[in-house]
């Protein structure tokens, strides 16, 4: 399937899908390398080697784009880190995996998650947008709790709580460590904080009952 590049436009017929995932990753490209006041939807075609018209064929407005390039950070994988969640792994270190899976992937694209905090503080001062964050929250939500239900299938374990209050307090630790260490960019400090937040959700957990 024909992709295109910064520096040229795309020459062949692609799917509106295979278009929007492309505008997306030039706006992001456009937002980091300029700031999000930059990413005009001009801007953001000719990032994608597209013609101007191709951004309204694929989002009805920049709201959708703005929805879309939130989707980027709860789309972060952590596949490579499940094979080292179950028994006889204890409960910690296999939180400890996941969480430093996802540290990984924000560690390695800071700029990224510079350009994700200030979309929401945009959003949160924009009329139109307002409902974005609340979205966005939602979403990571629900993520993070297929993530626990996996992790529990794959650990074998239960939890003492339900699936949603630590779902939520998940996201409150992992918010708080990003948030900080753009801050202070001290990444030592963000482990050890993850490290000391898989031990205490290990507390939380107990064995499955054998049925």
């Amino acid at each position: 399937m024909t992709t295109a590049s910064a520096g040229g436009r795309v020459k062949k017929q692609v799917s509106a899908d295979v278009r929007r995932e492309l505008l997306v990753a030039a706006a992001l490209r456009v937002m980091k390398r300029d700031g999000i006041a930059a990413a005009t939807t001009r801007a953001i075609c000719a990032e994608a080697g597209m013609p101007h018209g191709a951004f309204h064929y694929c989002f009805r407005s920049k709201r959708e784009l703005y929805a879309a390039l939130l989707s980027t950070d709860f789309n972060i994988t952590l596949d490579a880190a499940w094979p080292a969640v179950a028994p006889p792994v204890d409960p910690a270190d296999a939180v400890r995996v996941l969480l430093r899976a996802y540290w990984s992937a924000v560690e390695g694209d800071p700029e990224t998650q510079l350009v994700l905090s200030e979309l929401v503080n945009l959003a949160l001062r924009e009329p139109e947008l307002s409902e974005l964050p609340g979205w966005e929250y939602r979403a990571y939500l629900e993520k993070v709790i297929s993530y626990l239900d996996r992790f529990a299938d794959e650990a074998r374990l239960e939890f003492t709580v339900e699936a949603r209050v630590l779902a939520e307090m998940v996201l409150s630790v992992l918010d708080g460590v990003v948030s900080s260490w753009l801050s202070h960019r001290d990444s030592a400090v963000a482990l050890e904080t993850l490290d000391r937040f898989a031990a205490l959700f290990a507390t939380l957990t107990r064995p499955r009952a054998t049925e």
